[in-house]
Order: structure tokens, then C-alpha cells, then sequence
């Protein structure tokens, strides 16, 4: 599944040479590299320091791909081996956790030493205005885990994990999220009409704690998730095969899965909806060569389904609530909403005319 270390699929090493010889027999390939003479000796080495003769290093494996490669293959370059995603997703998994176990320490530290008793904590409601900031926050942090993994492991400078064009690309992310965020408004708006309203709605003791935290928290939350699933997991995975097909549909349904488990729904109409918004959101991440309408869509879904949370008592225990029989067939209706909204962002996407390809390690070192 994975190509011969040193070697792209067209048969250049990493420095862009030919692996045959001139006759094409590939005499070259089994030729000892330093047995060559150089073009131009760098500098003696009387003392002993480097390779005799001056010759230069050799040059380490580039870590970036050398043949256009789409996002979710976009690791499989000549530095790559079958087992960096295995590592890359160890590291996201512990880091992760460790700020998890740090992040909670803290959380009850703060309680304690704000008059709550311990057994009030051990008691504490999950689904606590506290909590959702919490967890908000924890999820957050996956963007710089994430980007930080990509680099540490795949040796990918942070950047080329948002798109296959080495950066966020925010004009095209502000156009995705208008188009999202004005249509799914509109969706809200149709549904209550069509269900009476949205029954009483009142200010609150934690509503502006909750209106905070919503503005200032859910974009990073969604980002994050878009970051951890749609990027290192579905890149990782998608890379380990040859085949770009493969390991789209693969990777696209490895991250899916594991974003539907995530969320911890016991209910079989919400795990079938997380697993198809893992995919619609693989889908756009593939076709517009980047991240950046997954998180402008995933954004703009939490923004409008949080928006009435801070002034409805009750609505942050529901939204918590998954447990088996809280949703049925109605969600058919949500699932064709958001495949509308995925159409739309990739109709949008065909205008703006965004790169789903690139091959950077076949430009000069300055230039990647």
C-alpha cells in the first residue's frame, strides 16, 4: 500500500533524479551514491570532519508530496512511512487527554476554591452552563494539537495541514460560511413556523455566561473538530494506500466513524446523522482541496443550533440529551437540510475555481 521509501510513483528520488540510467536499464539505482564524483568538490576536510573529499550529505527525504496529491492523500510523500499516521494519531490521542485531565483539574480547583463542596461536584449536571464551556474549550485546543502533530510527525509545516494550497484560504472560508449560516437561519426559521415557535423564550441567570461562551468558544470547538477528524485522522489514513480512491473512501469513512462515536449518541437516528455529516463534511474537504468549508459549514450548523440555547431553560440539557428514542424519522429532514447546504458550498466552491491538488516538494526548497 505504501510506495518504496526514497522512491515517487513516477520514479524520482527525493532530489527530483532519475532512478535509471541513461539506457533506462537502472544501472543508477543499485550504484553507490558516493562512488559518484562530485561536480564541484565544497571543501577539504583535513581533520577528519565530514565526508572525505568534501562531499555534500545526503539530502534527507522530502516530506512534502512531489507529484500532485489531494488532500486526503496529502502526507504520502517520499519521507512517508506506514507507520507515522499510527503515531500521529497516538500523539493526538495523549496530548489531548493529558489537557483533558489538566483542563478538569483545574475546572474543580476553581469550584472548590468558590465555596462548592466535593459532593456537590461529584454530583454536578454534565450538561451545567460550566461544563459546556468546558468542553467547548477542550475541543478548541485539537487546532493546535492537530497542527502541531502534522508537524512533529509528517515533518509538514502547520499551514499545509489547512489546505492543499498551504494556508488558510479565508476569502473562500467567509463566502462558505455566509452561504451556510444564511441557509441553515432560514431552515430554523421554517421549522418554527411550521412547529408553532420555539415556545417561551426569557433572560436568564446564565444567559449572558452562555452568550459568551457561544460566540466566543463554538467557532474554535467546530474548527477544532474539522482540524482533528477531517484533517490529521482523514489525511493520516487516506495516505496509507496507493490508491487515491481508496483512500478517500477509507479515510472518509474512518474519520466519520470516529466522529459519530465521539459524540457518545445512543440513539440510532443521531449516530446515523453523525456519521453522514462526517461524510458530507469528508466530501467537501476533498473537493475543495481544504478545510476551510467543513469548518465554515460546522461553524455556522453550532452557531444557529446554539442560538436561542442561552434564553430557553432546559435547551443545554437537551442538546446533551442522546440518549436512545430523543430523535426519530424527523431527523431525515435535518440530514436533507444540510446535504441543500453542501451543495450549495460545492456549487460555490466550482466558481471560486480552488485547487484540489498540489505537489509542492517538486518546487525549490524556498518556494514550499
Amino acid at each position: 500500500m505504501v510506495s518504496e521509501p526514497g522512491l515517487n510513483a513516477e520514479g524520482l528520488d527525493p532530489s527530483g533524479q532519475s532512478a535509471s540510467g541513461p539506457d533506462g536499464s537502472g544501472a543508477l539505482a543499485h550504484q553507490d551514491p558516493w562512488s559518484q564524483p562530485p561536480v564541484e568538490p565544497l571543501f577539504l576536510q583535513p581533520s577528519g570532519f565530514g565526508r572525505p573529499g568534501g562531499y555534500p550529505p545526503p539530502a534527507a527525504p522530502v516530506a512534502l508530496p512531489v507529484e500532485p496529491r489531494e488532500y486526503h492523500q496529502f502526507y504520502r510523500a517520499p519521507a512517508f512511512h506506514w507507520w507515522k499516521p499510527l503515531v500521529a494519531l497516538g500523539m493526538l490521542g495523549s496530548v489531548t487527554f493529558i489537557v483533558a485531565v489538566i483542563a478538569g483539574i483545574g475546572y474543580v480547583v476553581v469550584l472548590v476554591l468558590n465555596g462548592v463542596p466535593f459532593s456537590a461536584i461529584a454530583e454536578m449536571d454534565l450538561a451545567s452552563p460550566g461544563m459546556f464551556a468546558l468542553n467547548n474549550v477542550l475541543l478548541a485546543l485539537l487546532i493546535p494539537v492537530s497542527l502541531l502533530t502534522s508537524w512533529a510527525v509528517f515533518r509538514q509545516r502547520p499551514r499545509w495541514l489547512s489546505s492543499v494550497a498551504g494556508g488558510f484560504r479565508w476569502q473562500a472560508f467567509w463566502r462558505f460560511f455566509g452561504i451556510a449560516a444564511a441557509a441553515l437561519a432560514a431552515a430554523l426559521a421554517i421549522e418554527g413556523q411550521l412547529t408553532g415557535g420555539f415556545g417561551e423564550l426569557s433572560w436568564g441567570p446564565d444567559s449572558l455566561f452562555l452568550l459568551l461562551v457561544i460566540v466566543f468558544t463554538t467557532p474554535f470547538q467546530a474548527a477544532g473538530e474539522e482540524y482533528a477528524f477531517r484533517g490529521v485522522l482523514n489525511r493520516g489514513v487516506g495516505s496509507w494506500f496507493s490508491n487515491r480512491w481508496t483512500g478517500l473512501v477509507v479515510g472518509g469513512l474512518v474519520n466519520s466513524a470516529a466522529f459519530m462515536v465521539m459524540h457518545g449518541a445512543g440513539d440510532m437516528w443521531l449516530n446515523a446523522y453523525y456519521l453522514l455529516v462526517g461524510v458530507t463534511f469528508s466530501v467537501l474537504v476533498w473537493r475543495t482541496g481544504g478545510l476551510e468549508a467543513a469548518v465554515a459549514f460546522h461553524i455556522a450548523n453550532n452557531l444557529v443550533s446554539e442560538a436561542l440555547m442561552p434564553f430557553s431553560p432546559g435547551a443545554l440539557a437537551e442538546a446533551f440529551n442522546r440518549q436512545a428514542g430523543v430523535a426519530g424519522p424527523e431527523m431525515l429532514i435535518q440530514i436533507g437540510v444540510m446535504a441543500l447546504v453542501a451543495g450549495l458550498l460545492l456549487w460555490q466552491s466550482s466558481r471560486l475555481g480552488l485547487g484540489r491538488s498540489n505537489a509542492p516538494g517538486a518546487l525549490p526548497l524556498q518556494q514550499r
